[in-house]
C-alpha cells in the first residue's frame, strides 16, 4: 500500500475512536496528510562526469583522447560544463567520452595551486605517489595498487587497444574467475598526472578484446572476490573510490544521495587477507540499468609507493579541519552528478553535520562536499536551482588572480 493511503487509513484511526479529538489535532493530521502525499521521492541524480587535478591537464587530455573514443572539449563548445576550478584553474584540458549512441561523459582536467600540508606534501607529491605504484603493478612487483581503487569504469567499447599497441603502451588486462565471470576480461590503465586509473570492462560479444596484447595479461588481483552482476550497464557505468570505511561510505551515499545497496562482490565483514567493497546505485529516473554505481573499496591486500592512501586521507583531514571556509585541489577529484534542486542534499548534508559548499558558477549552483570518514570521496552537484542557502563564489585555499577571459586563454592549446 502506498505510504499516502497507509497515512490516510491510519491517521484517521484517532479520529474514529475518540469523539472528544480537538479541532487542533484534526488540523495537524490532515497536515501531515498533505506533507506525505507531496513529499517527493528520491531526487534523480544525472552524472554528467568527473573533474580530477592534474599536474598536466593538457597531457592527461591528450591520453584520453589517444586511447578512447573520446574528443575534446574546446573553449567555444556549447557543450563545455563551468565545473568548480574551471575559471580557477592554472590550466585546464575537457575531454567529451563517446560511444556509439552518443556523449558517454565529459572529463576535466584541472591544474590549481595545491595546499601544502604540514608534512610538506601537496597533490603532486600524491600523484608522483600513484604514477610510482602504477609503474610497480607494471613492472610486476605486485599486482594490483590501492592508488588504483580511484577508477572511472566504462564498457570496452570506450577503449582503442589498438592504440595502446602502435604507441607500446602498457596496461593492465586479466580474466577474473571463469567460473564466476562469464566471459569478461578487465583492462586497466593509469590515466597520467592524476591519481586515478580507468577500468575497462570487456564482455564475451565484444570484438575488440580480440586486439588486446596478451603481453601484458596478468593474474587476476581480485582478491576473494565472489559472483557479481555486471551485465546490463551503460557504457559509464561505475566510479570507485578508496575508502578507510566501506560500510561508512554506503550508509551515508543511502541516507545523503537516496542511493541504493548494489551488493557486496567480496567477504563481509572484511577480512584482512581480503579486498572488501560495498557497492551503491544513485537514485535515476530513466531505465535501471543506466543508473550509475558508486563502489567504496577497502584494500588492505596490496601495498603503496611513497605515499598510501591513510596519508592522502590524514592530508584531507587535516586540510578541512584547519580550512572550513574553503576547498582544496584535491576536492576537484570529484564525481559531477546533475539534479533538479540541491535543497533535498543541502538539507540532508546539514542533518548529518557534513561540511559543504554551494558555489554559484557561471549560471549554475554546485553542490561540493566530502563523505564524513572518507575524505577521500568527492561529489560535485549541479543543479539550476536552489533556494535554502545563499550560493558564494569557489574559494579555494590558494589565493590568486582570475583570468579575464578563462575559457579561452586555458584552452589555448586544444
Amino acid at each position: 500500500m502506498p505510504t499516502f493511503l497507509l497515512v490516510l487509513v491510519f491517521g484517521y484511526l484517532p479520529l474514529w475512536t475518540h469523539c472528544d479529538v480537538c479541532e487542533e489535532d484534526e488540523v495537524k493530521v490532515l497536515l501531515l496528510q498533505t506533507q506525505v502525499r507531496i513529499e517527493p521521492s528520491t531526487p534523480s541524480l544525472k552524472p554528467l562526469g568527473h573533474s580530477f587535478y592534474s599536474t598536466d591537464p593538457a597531457r592527461s587530455a591528450a591520453w584520453w583522447l589517444r586511447y578512447s573514443s573520446s574528443q575534446p572539449l574546446p573553449a567555444a563548445s556549447q557543450s563545455l560544463l563551468d565545473v568548480v576550478g574551471l575559471a580557477e584553474a592554472e590550466e585546464a584540458s575537457a575531454v567529451q567520452v563517446r560511444d556509439s549512441e552518443g556523449p558517454a561523459g565529459q572529463l576535466y582536467f584541472l591544474k590549481v595551486p595545491s595546499w601544502r600540508s604540514p608534512q610538506n606534501l601537496t597533490m603532486a607529491d600524491f600523484v608522483k605517489a600513484a604514477e610510482m605504484s602504477w609503474a610497480s603493478v607494471m613492472t610486476r612487483h605486485q599486482l594490483y595498487s590501492p592508488w588504483t581503487d580511484f577508477h572511472v569504469g566504462h564498457k570496452m567499447k570506450t577503449m582503442k587497444p589498438r592504440q595502446f599497441q602502435e604507441d607500446d603502451v602498457p596496461y593492465q588486462y586479466y580474466i577474473p574467475d571463469p567460473d564466476l565471470s562469464r566471459g569478461w576480461r578487465i583492462i586497466r590503465a593509469y590515466v597520467p598526472n592524476t591519481t586515478w586509473t580507468v577500468e575497462w570492462l570487456a564482455e564475451f560479444y565484444d570484438s575488440e578484446k580480440e586486439e588486446l596484447n596478451e603481453a601484458w595479461q596478468t593474474k587476476d588481483p581480485d582478491h576473494c572476490r565472489g559472483q557479481d552482476d555486471r551485465d546490463k550497464r551503460d557504457t559509464w557505468w561505475k566510479s570507485t573510490f578508496g575508502v578507510a570505511n566501506a560500510s561508512l561510505a554506503r550508509d551515508f551515499a543511502i541516507r545523503v544521495l537516496g542511493a541504493a545497496p548494489a551488493g557486496q562482490p567480496f567477504p563481509w565483514p572484511p577480512r584482512p587477507d581480503c579486498l572488501a567493497a560495498q557497492w551503491v546505485t544513485l537514485p535515476y529516473d530513466g531505465e535501471e540499468w543506466r543508473a550509475l554505481q558508486m563502489h567504496f573499496v577497502e584494500n588492505p591486500v596490496y601495498s603503496c609507493t611513497l605515499h598510501d592512501l591513510p596519508e592522502l586521507l590524514r592530508h584531507q583531514r587535516e586540510f578541512v579541519r584547519s580550512h572550513p571556509d574553503c576547498i582544496n585541489s584535491f576536492m576537484l577529484n570529484s564525481l559531477v552528478l546533475e539534479t533538479r534542486s540541491l535543497d533535498p542534499f543541502i538539507r540532508r548534508l546539514a542533518a548529518t553535520s557534513t561540511p559543504h559548499f554551494v558555489f554559484k558558477v557561471s549560471d549554475v549552483y554546485a553542490l561540493i562536499f566530502s563523505f564524513p570518514g572518507n575524505e577521500m570521496v568527492t561529489l560535485q552537484i549541479r543543479s539550476q536551482h536552489v533556494s535554502v542557502v545563499s550560493p558564494k563564489p569557489v574559494r579555494l585555499t590558494a589565493r590568486f588572480p582570475k583570468l579575464k577571459s578563462p575559457k579561452t586563454a586555458l584552452f589555448a592549446h586544444n
